[in-house]
């Protein structure tokens, strides 16, 4: 016989323990999936997520986790053989570079270790560097799960703009959304991703993806 009561508690970085009342709110009969009450409440989840991520521009929602949403961008704006500037602040920058690499780009790695941001100063002599313009995609990672270094996605873009080079900035976005300040639009990041387990607080599997005009 056991004394204890209550439910676990699962006090890692992600998944995040979902609210009480989040929980309350699943619990009702599955919806028509053809229409009604569920295309109602996919087209409302949306526009939040768009405010959210301040962005006027397009989201998709994928039943996939933050490994899922990293491929699905990249799948979508890249063809093999293509180059990606990856600026990494710890392991998940990294790994979404490893997932690049699998999909068959060339791929350089600005590695920072696990204490250090971005070097905006190398990052700016590296693109001013290309001047034939393969560099197609500056990747970074706004908070970096695995380091919590916060990376200034502003003064990123503020480089890449100085520098005139025009890959796209994809940022990641899983660790950060709904718990750190982020502003797609003004800050001129083309693709974002992110993920429903953490800052949301919702339960795991569903990820998103965040795009521009210029990455569609």
């Amino acid at each position: 016989m056991t004394l204890s009561h209550g439910r676990p508690y699962l006090a890692i970085p992600g998944p995040s323990v979902v609210p009480d009342r989040v929980l309350q709110a699943m619990h009702q009969p599955a919806p028509n999936i053809y229409g009604g009450a569920l295309a109602d409440t996919v087209r409302s989840i949306i526009v939040d997520l768009k405010t959210v991520v301040r962005t006027q521009h397009q989201a998709a929602i994928y039943i996939a986790n933050g490994h899922g949403v990293w491929e699905a961008a990249l799948a979508n704006v890249l063809s093999r053989g293509d180059k990606v500037l990856v600026l990494a602040t710890g392991l998940f920058g990294l790994g979404w570079a490893n997932m690049a690499e699998r999909l068959g780009a060339e791929v350089e790695i600005l590695d920072y270790g696990k204490r250090s941001d971005i070097d905006l100063a190398q990052a700016e002599a590296v693109l001013r560097a290309d001047t034939e313009g393969r560099i197609k995609a500056v990747m970074a990672v706004h908070v970096d799960t695995s380091t919590s270094v916060r990376n200034d996605i502003p003064a990123l873009r503020a480089v890449m703009d100085q520098t005139g080079h025009d890959a796209l900035l994809m940022v990641d976005c899983i660790a950060s959304l709904a718990v750190e300040r982020f502003e797609m639009d003004a800050w001129g990041v083309d693709v974002v991703v992110a993920a429903s387990q953490k800052g949301i607080m919702v339960p795991p599997g569903l990820g998103f993806v965040f795009f521009n005009d210029k990455a569609g």
